[in-house]
Parts: structure tokens; C-alpha cells; sequence
């Protein structure tokens, strides 16, 4: 294996955010509607005879479930506080989903006219890292923060300071299809995840769910769908594979930036290679990404946030779906993290971008993101008064009480903008085959070292 160069990284690194919009919760369309347009001025801002009209400027990823979204939002808090806020308008700027950093860093380094930012959860530090986003942690009270969950406070912080509130949240199920476990003679009364390993219940499910009819080798139905590089999201198999606090789990070293030693631990390299099992030995993974694998009929089961049900009651109406806990190998766990609000360090109009960004986190602003999204809400007052997620039977239900159980955030560092770029290439050389497994761990977790030394000291900021 030969070592990576610059090139290479910088294609990583488009490669990545040109895959990762539906893991970091896209839309149902998956982001590819151009929202662009001043659509959150919605009627006659008012007359307040002493302010003049206020344009946020919004850079955000172009979704067009967000776009309604954020239609009646915006209407909302301009009538808010007995419409105090009736000269605000939005402007967004919507950029498809690897044009949206690239755009936030360039516009602020710019001195650009730009108030809002769009930053997905692990980000949050990266961005505050470079200045990108003004802390807000002397705006936000202890009892503003206890609206969402914990791990939504850790996303939006770096270094102990506050600099996003976050838009919704994340976390994965085990989503299968009724019927074709009903098929193979497969009770799923029991919600507990199944075990990766190659002596796992996870492995003998997914055979008896894998179908070569035509005996040509290549499945009609494979047992489990492949995600493609967001694998490392969803499946989480490497952090899984150990405790939480040994280095397997935490996959980074406490400094943010030692990978050497986490990500290539022999438990994690066991994950990988299990993984690579999965597609090559045996058969019950595709090495290709299809989109929407399991809903098609292609695969009988996925590991996917919540808004596979959006999908689902979207486009596949008669699909059987039902889901359990993620699968895992010692530790269950899900990766949490999406999409939070930022303000701008070079903001003119920090007093209305604040108060725009407190309505829109709030649980009332919450509510429509929920209401076009049907994401997993970062508020927990809001979830705790939707049925789906106090209905017992339903999947929505299993998925908030395992978020609040084994919700972890992704690693911490503020070299994920790097990181993620890395892993991409490491899944796509896993996914090709290549049979040096421990090897190109070590290779890999080297390269993150080396693109996160940059950031040495971060943590005395």
C-alpha cells in the first residue's frame, strides 16, 4: 500500500461530502432541491417605526423539506414576542451538500455578508477551531440548554464554550422488512440488537435473509444493505467492538488527535474484517452501495436513522417495515450527531441572528422541522409529546429511548472535516478487498494523525 498525498486527501475530502447528506440528515429527497431565494419573508414584516428591515443572510445545505420547514418558521418568529421580530427576514443560500463547508469557510475568511450557518454536529468544533462561529455561551441559560439532550450540548460545544444549538438529532435502528423475516422463520418479538461476529446472531439471520435463487452466485437479496462509506455512521462496527473508555470505543485518543493505537486496535481491525466478511466470504452484503436497498426488495434488512419511515410512508406505502435495536459486537451503541445553527463571528446583525437562532431551537421552532423532517428532534420536550415516540409499537419509540440510553456522539476532534475524508478512502479500499485488513488500518490511522497534527494544542485554546 502506498502512502496517500495531498491529492489524495483533497479527493477524500470531496469524495466524502459529496456522500455523507443523508447520514447527516438530509431530507426525504436527499437534498438535491435548490431552496435558494428570500422565502422566509413571508408577508408584510411591520411597520416598528424605529427599526429598519434586517435580512439574515443563511448558509445552509439545500433541502427542500427544510425549505417548507423553515417557510413557516420564519412567518412564526416574526409574529413572535408580539411581533418584535417583524423585520427580520431570511435570505438563504443554499448549496448542495459538498459545496456547503468549503462555502462557510471561504465566506467567513472573505469577510462575506453572512449571518447564519448550517454546520452538521461534528463540525461544530472544527468550525469554532478557525473562528467561523461566534460563541454563544453567555447568551444561553442553563434552562435554554436542558431543552435538548446532552449529547446535543457536547455536538454544539468546543472546548467548554457553547457555539451551536442543535436543529435535530441522530441515532440508528436495525430496519427490516416483516415480511421476508416472517420468510426465513425469524422472530424479531425481541427488540435487542443482533451480535456481529462471525459466531453472532446477526451473521446466521442475515444468511438465512441472503437469496441466490438462480445459484449464479450473486444474491437477488442480500441480508443486510450496504451504506457506503457512511457505514462507519451507522453500522459503527470498530466502536463497538469495545467498552466505553478502552481506546477500541473511543476511537480517538484524548487529545483529539491520536488515532494511532484507537483506530487500528486489534478489536476494530476484527470489525473491519468482519465487514469485508460480510461481502466477500459470505455473500450477505453487496461491496456497491444501491440506494434504498432494503425498500426496494434488493436487501431485508438496513441500519438507517429514523427518517427511513419518511421514506418509507413517502415512496414505499405498502412496505412491511419494522425495526429493532443496531447490531453491535460487544457495547450497543448509536452515533448521534446532525445539523445545528451558527452564528456568524462576523455577523453585522449578531442581535437578530441570536434571536432568530434561540425561536428556531426552541421547541416550538423545533416543531416544524419535525413536521416537513420527521427527524429525531434534538428537544426532548418536543419528542416526549409526539405519539410515534410513546407508542410502544412503534419504531420511533425504540429509537429515543435507545438515543437516551446508548446515544454516543461521534468522535470529537477538530479534525473531523479530515478524519471523515480519510475513512472514506479506508471504506472504499476495505469494500475493494484489499486483504492486508491490519495494514491498511495502521496506514490509515497514521494518515488521520498526520492531517489532525495541524490542530496540536487545540485543547489550550
Amino acid at each position: 500500500m502506498k502512502n496517500k498525498n495531498k491529492f489524495a486527501v483533497i479527493v477524500g475530502i470531496l469524495l466524502i461530502l459529496s456522500l455523507i447528506l443523508a447520514a447527516c440528515g438530509g431530507g426525504g429527497t436527499d437534498g438535491n432541491a435548490d431552496d435558494t431565494g428570500n422565502t422566509g419573508n413571508t408577508g408584510d414584516t411591520g411597520d416598528t417605526g424605529e427599526k429598519a428591515p434586517v435580512a439574515l443572510r443563511f448558509l445552509k445545505i439545500a433541502d427542500d423539506l427544510e425549505a417548507q420547514a423553515f417557510a413557516e418558521m420564519v412567518e412564526a418568529f416574526q409574529k413572535s414576542e408580539g411581533g418584535k421580530w417583524s423585520y427580520v427576514s431570511i435570505e438563504y443560500d443554499a448549496k448542495p451538500f459538498a459545496e456547503l463547508f468549503p462555502a462557510i469557510e471561504r465566506a467567513v475568511a472573505t469577510d462575506s455578508d453572512i449571518d447564519l450557518i448550517q454546520a452538521d454536529g461534528p463540525d461544530v468544533k472544527h468550525f469554532a477551531y478557525n473562528g467561523v462561529l461566534y460563541d454563544l455561551t453567555e447568551y444561553f441559560t442553563d434552562e435554554e440548554l436542558a431543552q435538548w439532550a446532552p449529547q446535543s450540548i457536547d455536538e454544539g460545544s468546543f472546548n467548554g464554550r457553547f457555539y451551536g444549538p442543535p436543529e435535530v438529532q441522530s441515532c440508528q435502528l436495525l430496519f427490516f422488512n416483516k415480511d421476508m423475516l416472517d420468510a426465513a422463520g425469524i422472530d424479531y418479538s425481541d427488540p435487542s440488537g443482533w451480535t456481529y461476529g462471525d459466531d453472532g446472531t446477526g451473521l446466521s439471520n442475515w444468511q438465512k435473509l441472503t437469496l441466490d435463487e438462480d445459484g449464479d452466485g450473486t444474491p437477488e437479496v442480500f441480508g443486510l444493505e450496504t451504506s457506503g462509506p457512511w457505514d462507519y455512521y451507522y453500522h459503527i462496527p470498530s466502536r463497538s467492538n469495545g467498552v466505553p473508555g478502552d481506546p477500541t470505543y473511543e476511537g480517538i485518543g484524548e487529545d483529539g488527535i491520536s488515532f494511532v493505537g484507537y483506530f487500528d486496535t486489534p478489536e476494530a481491525v476484527e470489525a473491519y474484517q468482519f465487514m469485508q466478511d460480510m461481502v466477500y466470504e459470505y455473500k450477505t452484503m453487496s461491496a456497491e452501495r444501491v440506494t434504498h436497498q432494503m425498500l426496494s426488495g434488493l436487501a431485508a434488512t438496513t441500519v438507517s436513522q429514523d427518517m427511513t419511515i419518511g421514506t418509507q410512508r413517502a415512496q414505499f406505502p405498502d412496505f412491511n417495515l419494522g425495526g429493532m435495536e443496531p447490531p453491535y459486537f460487544k457495547t450497543p451503541l448509536c452515533q448521534t450527531g446532525s445539523w445545528h445553527y451558527g452564528i456568524a463571528a462576523n455577523t453585522d446583525h449578531f442581535e437578530e441572528a441570536l434571536a432568530f437562532v434561540k425561536f428556531a431551537s426552541s421547541d416550538e421552532g423545533a416543531q416544524f422541522i419535525w413536521k416537513y423532517k420527521n427527524q429525531l428532534p434534538a428537544n426532548v420536550g418536543l419528542y416526549n409529546t409526539i405519539d410515534e415516540f410513546s407508542d410502544p409499537e412503534n419504531p420511533r419509540s425504540l429509537m429515543a429511548d435507545f438515543f437516551l440510553k446508548y446515544g454516543a456522539p461521534r468522535i470529537e476532534t477538530p479534525a473531523y472535516t479530515e478524519y471523515n475524508a480519510l475513512f472514506t478512502e479506508f471504506w472504499l479500499s476495505l469494500m475493494a478487498g484489499e486483504e492486508d485488513v491490519a495494514g491498511l488500518a495502521t496506514e490509515y490511522a497514521e494518515l488521520m494523525e498526520a492531517a489532525a497534527a495541524k490542530y496540536e494544542g487545540w485543547q489550550d485554546q
